[in-house]
């Protein structure tokens, strides 16, 4: 099959911010693929059909298969900050950030990203490096809420049970193991029930925080 692309000149780390013309359209090829084929159905041949380009660019491009499903993983975390980044970090109630989760919920939903996340731990499960490269993807989240902890808890007591790190990767752990249940189960119904329940605790939760921030609420 004749590439419909031209080529670019290489670049093997699936950094997201340098993905542009072929590359991008590449990965958003093995995007398509996680969703309908998964990973072990992600081969070169499978990307390639999806996009309409040779299977050669995607090692010219890439280096390997590996480092372009992984950049599906990149450019998934680099679109989501960029859309609720900003929300997120303006959000000074725990109710807003229980309305964000549920945005960010369905938008995985809809786009298809809890599948491919979902495809791609499985992958790591049994490659012990990719499942290393998997889980720094996610680390950025991690980090962003622990800022959202810290911030939240300054000046209670609830700051001195539990370290903001542990509790960060705690609720994003917490966030990715739903969405990937819910994607084994094919149904959404106890998620919805679940941010219900957290939206309705987020009062609670809310009234431990210091005056200010309940003021700024």
């Amino acid at each position: 099959m004749e590439s419909k692309v031209s080529p670019d000149p290489p670049q093997n780390p699936p950094d997201a911010a340098a993905l542009s013309g072929t590359k991008l359209q590449i990965v958003e090829a093995a995007l398509q693929t996680l969703k309908t084929k998964g990973f072990a159905g992600a081969s070169a041949r499978a990307i390639a059909g999806e996009g309409d380009f040779n299977q050669a660019l995607i090692f010219y491009h890439f280096g390997s298969v590996r480092n372009a499903l992984l950049a599906v993983l990149n450019l998934i975390g680099e679109r989501r900050m960029e859309e609720y980044g900003p929300a997120f970090e303006r959000a000074t109630t725990t109710h807003e950030l229980v309305a964000l989760a549920r945005t960010i919920y369905q938008d995985d939903l809809q786009r298809g990203y809890i599948t491919v996340l979902g495809e791609m731990v499985s992958g790591g499960v049994t490659d012990p490096s990719l499942g290393a490269e998997v889980a720094a993807c996610i680390e950025p989240w991690i980090k962003m809420v622990e800022r959202k902890i810290q911030q939240l808890l300054a000046g209670t007591f609830l700051q001195t049970l539990a370290p903001p790190r542990d509790l960060a990767f705690a609720l994003v752990a917490l966030y990715f193991g739903v969405d990937m249940l819910s994607h084994l189960q094919r149904d959404s119904a106890r998620v919805e029930s679940l941010l219900d329940l957290a939206t309705q605790l987020s009062a609670l939760a809310q009234a431990a925080l210091p005056t200010q921030q309940k003021e700024a609420s």
